[in-house]
């Protein structure tokens, strides 16, 4: 037990070290099938609601038996931050021992969270999107969307990228920040304008109305809905999810806090409404798309096994090159 003396501390700099796009996609879509299979535990996040801060915090506990790994997510999101001089996500990770308790690793987090939450909807979109999508149009240009592109491209060959965001100024250093990609970029004046005749539509905006019209969806595209995180949040409009394949990561958390929480709460669909999980899918219970010209939709809450098969990647890659440094909590 002497490996267990002192815990591994690894802060940002540590944790960009460690994991990369393609790692996380791979370790997200194995931990779906755990989850699928039923070889997984995880609580629904619970939230704490500040509204006199505009914000909240949330707790993600999960135990993945493959990994032998529990994991803690404490995360907060504070979209005002920005007039502190601090991040709108802030998140600290937590993975232990499942057979003594103690502390493996403690590590930054966000950074994490961001790719984990692009690399589930990566995994998403290889089963609901349809093969040889193309282009995509990125409604909400923030950090979130940032890693949601990076993480696509690594499973479709995007040739045409549409970004849309509240300020034009945001859209343009998005289009400047990812121009390396090679990809061409078209900055819209109109959500209408971004997704429009799009293969794949990605939303990451905090709205808490509808903001993306049935009318301007095409046949056959797949949405990965990530914005609404938080009870009261949507972005697309409840025609979308009665007309689509609706899969989501979690009907517990989702209900509750992703985009099908608000068309649930007024009644307007319901869990029949709803084709499977993600990780039905994945563990091969249930088809993903099964035709060229119809609408999918995958609602993202991110889950706390995402956490876990990131965070135990990560961990992994900092004993191999000696990464972080040790304290004694214990």
């Amino acid at each position: 037990m002497k490996k267990f003396h002192k815990t591994l501390v690894l802060d940002k700099d540590d944790v960009s070290k460690l994991i990369d796009p393609k790692g996380a996609i791979g370790a997200v879509e194995d931990v779906f099938r755990e989850y699928g299979k039923g070889r997984t535990q995880m609580p629904p996040k619970i939230y704490l609601h500040l509204d006199r801060y505009s914000g909240d915090f949330r707790a993600m506990p999960a135990y993945v038996e493959k990994l032998n790994r529990c994991v803690l997510k404490w995360v907060n999101v504070h979209p005002k931050n920005r007039t502190l001089g601090l991040p709108a996500v802030m998140a600290i990770i937590i993975l232990s021992d499942p057979a003594s308790g103690f502390p493996l690793c403690i590590m930054e987090g966000a950074y994490a969270t961001a790719l984990r939450t692009g690399a589930a909807a990566a995994v998403a979109a290889k089963y609901l999107a349809r093969k040889g999508s193309r282009s995509v149009g990125m409604v909400g240009c923030g950090a979130q969307a940032r890693s949601q592109l990076r993480v696509l491209m690594e499973v479709f060959d995007m040739k045409e990228v549409s970004v849309w965001g509240h300020e034009r100024a945001e859209a343009d250093r998005f289009v400047s920040d990812m121009k390396h990609t090679g990809v061409k970029f078209t900055v819209a004046e109109s959500v209408k304008e971004c997704v429009r005749a799009k293969d794949i539509v990605v939303t990451t905006t905090p709205s808490r109305r509808p903001i993306v019209k049935l009318e301007w969806i095409k046949k056959g595209a797949h949405i990965n809905a990530i914005g609404a995180d938080a009870k009261g949040k949507e972005e697309l409009d409840p025609r979308i999810l009665k007309k689509a394949k609706v899969v989501v990561d979690s009907w517990e958390q989702a209900s509750h806090s992703g985009e099908i929480n608000v068309p649930v709460g007024k009644g307007l669909i319901s869990k029949k409404d709803i084709y499977a999980d993600i990780g039905e899918i994945v563990s091969g219970k249930k088809k993903g798309r099964s035709g060229v010209s119809e609408i999918t939709v995958f609602d993202s809450t991110g889950l706390a096994i995402q956490d876990a098969a990131v965070a135990n990647l990560i961990y992994k890659g900092a004993i191999r090159k000696g990464l972080g440094r040790r304290i004694r909590f214990i």
